[in-house]
């Protein structure tokens, strides 16, 4: 979720889906009841194992997020009511299993209006703050992977910050900038093969804001 309110829902940026579901599937959230629906750090993930790993049952949700297949099947409710998945007809056609998908690439934020409801601002407000715990879980969750990782992913990656001084309009070009050499990383990415040895899905979360101290 990048600064001035035009982020990408981050963690599905870069995802071996992007070959199969375009970049303008992505939509822009507009409303408060969306962001509301969305401002759960578990829809979060729900959200972004669809987009990883593509359609699923509630089980393998269930087993994956270590969470109880009665509260996935809830919470992917929930996210349906909102347009932001949907079920889908069993490949095997086992009646039994609950299939979903994602109904888009990525979620972007609308652009904070002047005449923004109260309703509205305090979604907003919600679904930040569940964002960025969202954030800082799936780091911690890749913390704790860490020491069995292979050495070379240890290396590539990492975690900083810079503190610069910009103006409003010099940082929504920064983040313009970033933004279209992520573009051009997703389509690189979406030229490997689902099997293809040493790829691995990899989260990008690119964030700017004004500092506080």
């Amino acid at each position: 979720m990048g600064g001035g309110g035009k982020g990408t829902f981050a963690m599905t940026d870069v995802t071996p889906n992007e070959a199969r579901m375009p970049e303008d599937a992505a939509v822009t959230v507009t409303n408060a009841d969306t962001l509301r629906a969305m401002a759960s750090p578990i829809r979060m993930r729900i959200l972004g194992t669809l987009r990883v790993n593509g359609e699923q049952t509630v089980g393998s949700i269930s087993e994956q997020l270590g969470e109880a297949p009665g509260a996935i099947s809830y919470h992917l409710g929930q996210l349906a009511r909102v347009g932001l998945v949907e079920k889908v007809k069993s490949p095997d056609g086992d009646r039994r299993k609950s299939w979903w998908k994602v109904c888009q690439s990525a979620i972007r934020l609308g652009s904070t209006e002047e005449k923004s409801s109260a309703d509205k601002a305090k979604a907003m407000d919600l679904f930040r703050r569940s964002a960025a715990l969202s954030y800082e879980m799936a780091y911690e969750r890749f913390l704790d992977r860490l020491p069995e990782l292979p050495r070379e992913w240890a290396d590539s990656c990492t975690s900083d910050d810079h503190v610069l001084n910009l103006t409003a309009e010099e940082t929504s070009s920064m983040i313009e900038e970033l933004n279209e050499v992520v573009r051009r990383w997703q389509i690189k990415a979406g030229m490997h093969g689902d099997d293809e040895l040493g790829v691995e899905p990899v989260a990008l979360i690119l964030q700017a804001f004004r500092w506080v101290s």
